[in-house]
């Protein structure tokens, strides 16, 4: 499954631990485990990273970035409160974000909830009594998860992103933690690539085991499969003369985590066959079943409560991306993948 989730109602720390060494992130409330992304235009994987930190030596390019905060600033570490002050500075960072949004800091940390399941710290970065950076992270048993850092603009000369990892990875080491967990980057480069300057990763592999992150083979992804299987059914489009667009859908994951009585779409990537109808038929790849897909389907009426979060500028302005959540209508055809062997249309 490219997605899965779970509300948990009750979770031990070292529950939270075992979730995290499997490839699980948090997100609010939930834990969800996410294998395919829809940013920047194209199809991603998503490649989940960990730091040992018994075994971590701080780089002298950190050690700079750590002595040039530490000589002006202060520093506090205590239980996450969100607050006016924290919120502007996430107002400020929105913008940055890519994908879906939450609108407010708390509702990322707890969606309004008066407390979670989850043991949620900050660290809290002050210039005089002026807040200008903050980071938030879980503890677990015996691992930290990196959950957001935020800061002022105006400081960006002083690194603060990575200065407040740098406190996080100083946190985890002072306290006896072994493992840090600054969530995932992506199978190619990316702008996520920064968390990789904080040491020697490990990578969570196909064979859901931990790897160097220096034997990861982009060529190996979920993302790389799915792209190839849709190259192939372009080519064969266009040998036949038919007219396609090709789609992006972030809106997939409803396919996989809704309890309602609609089959809501669940791939990222789509072809789309010409036709001024309200229901279009497509073309996709279903990574689960190992075989090509041709569907019917139709906006899915009724259902635009179920989206309460905010999406990136890039998703509203690429036409690229389908925003409007699908429904299946109609299961044309499911043709197993077979060397040699396509869809017949």
């Amino acid at each position: 499954m490219l997605v899965q989730t779970y509300f948990p109602q009750q979770l031990a720390p070292s529950r939270y631990d075992g979730y995290l060494a499997s490839g699980w992130f948090r997100g609010s409330v939930m834990l969800y485990k996410m294998d395919i992304l829809c940013l920047d235009k194209d199809l991603f994987s998503v490649v989940n990273i960990r730091l040992n930190l018994q075994k971590h030596s701080m780089k002298k390019s950190l050690r700079k970035i750590e002595r040039k905060g530490d000589e002006r600033f202060t520093i506090s570490t205590g239980p996450a409160q969100p607050n006016p002050e924290k919120e502007l500075l996430y107002l400020q960072h929105k913008e940055k974000f890519k994908g879906f949004i939450h609108p407010t800091l708390s509702d990322y940390l707890s969606s309004g909830f008066h407390q979670t399941v989850f043991d949620t710290r900050e660290i809290c970065v002050y210039d005089g009594d002026k807040l200008i950076a903050v980071s938030f992270f879980d503890r677990g048993e015996r691992a930290l998860a990196s959950l957001l850092g935020l800061y002022d603009p105006e400081y960006k000369s002083y690194s603060l992103g990575i200065y407040t990892m740098i406190k996080e990875l100083r946190y985890g080491i002072q306290n006896g933690y072994k493992w840090y967990y600054p969530g995932y980057v992506l199978d190619r480069p990316s702008p996520f690539d920064y968390k990789l300057r904080l040491g020697e990763f490990e990578y969570y592999n196909n064979n859901r085991r931990w790897s160097k992150f220096e034997n990861h083979d982009p060529s190996s992804t979920k993302s790389y499969l799915f792209r190839s299987k849709l190259n192939e059914l372009a080519e064969m489009l266009n040998a036949k003369g038919r007219k396609f667009q090709e789609v992006l859908y972030p809106l997939f994951s409803m396919g996989y985590v809704g309890y309602w009585n609609a089959e809501f779409l669940k791939y990222p990537l789509f072809l789309e066959l010409s036709g001024n109808k309200e229901e279009k038929t497509i073309l996709s790849f279903d990574l689960d079943l190992n075989a090509y897909v041709v569907l019917k389907v139709i906006p899915a009426q009724n259902y635009d409560h179920l989206m309460n979060m905010e999406t990136s500028q890039e998703f509203e302005e690429q036409d690229n991306y389908k925003m409007k959540l699908l429904m299946v209508s109609e299961q044309l055809c499911i043709t197993p993948d077979k060397e040699g062997t396509l869809i017949k249309l």
